[in-house]
């Protein structure tokens, strides 16, 4: 349990901190669009614009798209730092088996010159990397993640304590004057607001202001009878009763709870206070929509009069809907409400601002291209349902059966996680692919399945960056394809190694490079740990590695191979699994054997040219070394 709320609590704030970052994106082009459309837009449309921010810092999950602009950032670098922080700080996987073997506390193998399943606890230090660096990264993480939490808590606090503190000692009276009730009732009535909003006077507002979100009530400064006449208060009533019908108070609460998850990025506070003025001349458009020139006029001089009369304004609190604001936001007001020419041209440039800005939030909101999940093509789809031991219930999916090339696809689900297997019943047709620049750059997984010519594809081994740069040029560990060595950064030194011989059978367990070469193996990666070791599981507990996205390959008895990759760190999709719970998806799969692949932001499975499960990097598919490909 404590190690879900662990996952839970890290998977969200990089959720919070990778929609913060793509959110301070769009506000960037929001507000250049907002500059240039200044006085052409209609103020409705205007605040109508900031819902668009809303909908992207809520939503849990966006698509992968080709107009994202993450796929025309130079971002390579930038993805695989990201990656590799992450992957890091979830203890789950990594891009250098040196650094995994720093958590493994058992690894299972196969003794080669035997079928006994043997532990090893030996740990090694990280090669190629300062080892300080990286194990101190994952400290100063969530060391982040706790002081965010920690700020939401106080804020929380604060805003829960100040709001009801105001709430409680406004010092309210009930107003009796029959003229303001029965203006304010005509106008409530004429509204068709059903609602009953009585009108309570105070000495602790300085401007009429809107309270309360189950209990709504209007609070008029003490003496705003004497000051303003009956006209220019029916401006005031119309004015509060607009911000009732729109629901202001309930947006500004959903707008302070996105302040307080995002309080670390002051473009996100600037943004929403900008949405807060442009919610008053929203207000103030609607307003004199409802009235004749004159009156506008009168209505403009109420906002002039209500600034002088009120030199303070209002406290800016969540559940207040205050018509009065600071000079400038009056002034703003002023110029919006005396743009003749604005009002004639906003319908034109309102419709083009609404287009644009949807563009932008769909390149700025949806990640690189990727296509998750895409539409099966009709023919290939069944109705397939498979359970995971353990209790595990599993309910109706929808997979691909291809009989033509013996290739089965099921989705899978667990108690925190969703996932996808491939069954492959030749294992002669799995081959490695790598990277064709071993040490200058990375592929995509779909980029080596293109290569090789394949159907099909998971990411295989693990690889590590011994200059930092992190784009996954160098494999890590024995790489073998097609029965060469092409690459070796371990020397004669025993790893742990996954591939299969000439005859298609799963090879896994400690070797050196000659043992490799004398046993014929045609196609090897190096990575740990083994899950299931000729028929025994050798996973103890939850295995020690956290929930993460996870890939695993493994082999039935009978030769047909298994591709797993589960989704992870999308709390609302898929948090991710442990060890134990990748094992137990080959269990109830009979594996006979099967080994944990490289994970975390790794995890992918190619089909068709498309990727099928759902990647969590904004940036899309990740650049690594090597990939499990099933050719024709």
């Amino acid at each position: 349990m404590l190690t879900l709320l662990q996952a839970n609590h890290l998977n969200f704030f990089t959720w919070v901190l990778i929609t913060s970052a793509k959110a301070s994106i769009f506000i960037i082009f929001l507000l250049g669009v907002k500059f240039v459309l200044k006085y052409k837009m209609g103020a409705r449309f205007q605040y109508m614009l900031w819902s668009v921010l809303i909908i992207g810092l809520v939503l849990p999950w966006t698509p992968n798209t080709p107009i994202s602009v993450y796929n025309y950032l130079d971002a390579i670098h930038m993805q695989q730092m990201i990656a590799s922080i992450v992957d890091r700080i979830t203890l789950s996987s990594s891009t250098n088996l040196a650094n995994l073997q720093l958590d493994l506390d058992q690894t299972a193998v196969v003794d080669s010159n035997s079928s006994k399943v043997v532990v090893s606890t030996e740990t090694q230090r990280p090669e190629g990397r300062n080892a300080n660096e990286w194990t101190a990264f994952p400290f100063v993480y969530k060391l982040m993640s706790i002081i965010w939490l920690a700020g939401i808590l106080i804020l929380t606090a604060l805003t829960v304590i100040v709001n009801k503190r105001f709430s409680k000692n406004i010092g309210q009276a009930l107003v009796k004057d029959q003229g303001l009730l029965s203006e304010f009732n005509n106008l409530r009535l004429e509204l068709k607001v059903k609602t009953e909003i009585p009108l309570f006077k105070s000495r602790y507002v300085n401007s009429p202001s809107l309270l309360g979100l189950i209990h709504p009530r209007l609070l008029l400064p003490i003496g705003i009878e004497q000051t303003f006449s009956l006209q220019q208060i029916n401006h005031i009533f119309l004015h509060e009763l607009i911000h009732f019908k729109r629901k202001d108070i309930w947006i500004n609460w959903l707008t302070q709870v996105l302040i307080i998850s995002h309080w670390f990025n002051p473009l996100i506070w600037y943004a929403f206070n900008r949405m807060r003025e442009d919610q008053e001349i929203s207000c103030d458009a609607l307003a004199t929509a409802r009235i004749d020139t004159k009156q506008s006029k009168d209505y403009a001089y109420t906002l002039v009069k209500l600034a002088e009369t009120y030199s303070t304004t209002a406290p800016r609190m969540t559940s207040l809907a205050s018509l009065c604001g600071s000079n400038s936001q009056i002034k703003k007001r002023l110029i919006m409400l005396s743009n003749r020419k604005h009002k004639q041209a906003s319908a034109k440039w309102s419709l083009i601002g609404v287009i644009v800005i949807g563009l932008i939030a769909f390149a700025t909101f949806s990640s690189a291209q990727a296509v998750a999940n895409p539409a099966l093509e009709e023919g290939n789809t069944a109705n397939l349902s498979h359970g995971i031991s353990g209790g595990q219930a599993v309910g109706p999916t929808t997979g691909i059966v291809d009989t033509s090339l013996g290739i089965t696809v099921e989705d899978i689900t667990g108690p925190n996680f969703k996932g996808k297997v491939m069954l492959i019943k030749d294992p002669t047709r799995v081959k490695l692919a790598v990277n064709k620049d071993i040490g200058v750059m990375g592929e995509r997984v779909s980029e080596l399945v293109k290569g090789r010519e394949g159907i099909a594809g998971i990411n295989a081994g693990g690889f590590y960056d011994p200059d930092g740069k992190g784009n996954g040029a160098f494999p890590d560990g024995l790489t073998v394809q097609d029965g060469k060595l092409v690459y070796n950064n371990v020397g004669e030194k025993e790893v742990n190694i996954v591939g299969f011989d000439n005859q298609g059978k799963m090879v896994i367990g400690n070797m050196t490079a000659n043992k490799l070469e004398a046993q014929h193996i045609r196609e090897a990666v190096t990575f740990a740990p083994n899950l299931i070791v000729e028929g025994k599981s050798v996973i103890l507990g939850d295995g020690g590695w956290g929930i993460a996205p996870r890939t695993g390959i493994g082999q039935m008895a009978d030769g047909t191979v298994i591709f797993v990759v589960i989704d992870g760190r999308q709390p609302n999709w898929s948090i991710g699994a442990t060890l134990s719970d990748l094992m137990k998806v080959f269990e109830d799969y009979h594996a006979v054997n099967a080994v944990n692949l490289d994970g975390g932001s790794s995890s992918e499975m190619v089909y068709q040219g498309k990727v099928i499960n759902k990647l969590w990097n904004i940036f899309g598919e990740r650049y690594v070394p090597t990939a499990f490909v099933v050719t024709p």
